[in-house]
């Protein structure tokens, strides 16, 4: 079956490029370890160098249909999921955003599709329109998505990310956006129950979302880390002022430490009028009832819901999102 489909795919790909047959040929001598280097394809009288992994992305979106308004000409240009997919003749990937904000991606096969789809397909972290005057403190902002999308919206954003590899290509792609460089703050540590330093699992070259301290991986490696309320006073001493914004806002997404922040440190979170929270309790075995419990201590009042097929499957106990107002 998968050898009738690469049939398929390829004589499909035929829509695309004019070397189609001797592109597909290339592909596969590469992919069964029988030649090297890259695919060069014809469109428009112009020659594209893909590496297998982009030509291949390209064909089988193309053949499933996921892939309009393609074209060729000094780059290769393609929407998916309302994506606009920029790709140069050295393979870089440029992607602009429903909002036109642009990121650069590293590698197709590398990249957390779920996050981005989240954020701008979903649109899970939607807070208002126009987020003039609002502060959002962004902890896990992985590679500036969010941060983006908040600046975007006129939120000014410190952007808090543990992983080197998502931090660097956090600060490439507000690069990409001179625009918001001034509304966003980065901030490469981890929170954690107490500051110092904490191990966190990565999984080799993959940019995973789920980088976390409290979950298993291939491989892990040590970043600095601080508590919620040493964040704030570093905030406050680099010279943002929180208070002379209009709302506060608290979004967490960091795959377990947010049980550490809501667990000890509910003074610094009486610093924020609105808390966002992608919960995972099965990696710290809490349930989302204790969680919404000690906010309402504090005076929020919670909404709980399933943000992807994941928190479906494990359970809404366990895993989604909360959205918490201070009443």
């Amino acid at each position: 079956m998968n050898l009738l489909r690469s049939l398929f795919v390829a004589l499909r790909s035929s829509d695309l490029f004019e070397n189609w047959l001797y592109a597909g040929l290339k592909y596969m001598l590469i992919k069964y370890g029988l030649a090297k280097d890259s695919i060069v394809v014809k469109c428009n009288d112009k020659k594209h160098r893909l590496t297998p992994d982009i030509y291949s992305f390209i064909i089988n979106a193309h053949y499933d249909g996921y892939i309009t308004n393609f074209k060729c000409n000094n780059i290769i240009e393609f929407i998916q999921n309302n994506f606009r997919f920029n790709i140069t003749d050295d393979s870089k990937i440029f992607l602009v955003t429903p909002d036109n904000i642009k990121l650069y991606i590293d590698s197709i096969r590398l990249i957390d599709w779920t996050v981005l789809l989240e954020t701008w397909l979903y649109d899970i972290h939607f807070l208002d329109f126009n987020l003039n005057r609002w502060f959002i403190l962004d902890i896990g902002a992985y590679i500036g998505d969010t941060a983006l999308y908040y600046a975007s919206k006129g939120a000014f954003v410190v952007a808090v990310e543990p992983a080197p590899k998502h931090f660097e290509l956090m600060l490439k792609n507000i690069g990409l956006n001179p625009e918001f460089k001034t509304k966003i703050l980065p901030i490469n540590v981890a929170i954690a129950n107490s500051d110092g330093y904490v191990d966190i699992a990565v999984d080799g070259d993959y940019l995973d979302g789920g980088v976390s301290i409290y979950k298993d991986g291939a491989s892990r490696i040590r970043v600095k880390a601080v508590t919620l309320k040493s964040l704030l006073n570093n905030i406050k001493e680099m010279g943002v002022n929180i208070g002379e914004f209009k709302t506060k806002v608290l979004k967490m997404d960091c795959k377990g430490c947010e049980w550490d922040v809501v667990n000890n440190e509910l003074d610094s979170l009486k610093s924020f009028d609105i808390i966002k929270i992608e919960y995972s309790g099965y990696l710290r075995n809490y349930t989302v009832d204790q969680l919404i419990n000690k906010l309402k201590y504090i005076n929020f009042t919670c909404m709980r819901y399933a943000h992807n097929e994941q928190a479906i499957k494990i359970g809404l106990d366990r895993h989604g999102m909360i959205h918490c107002i201070r009443v």
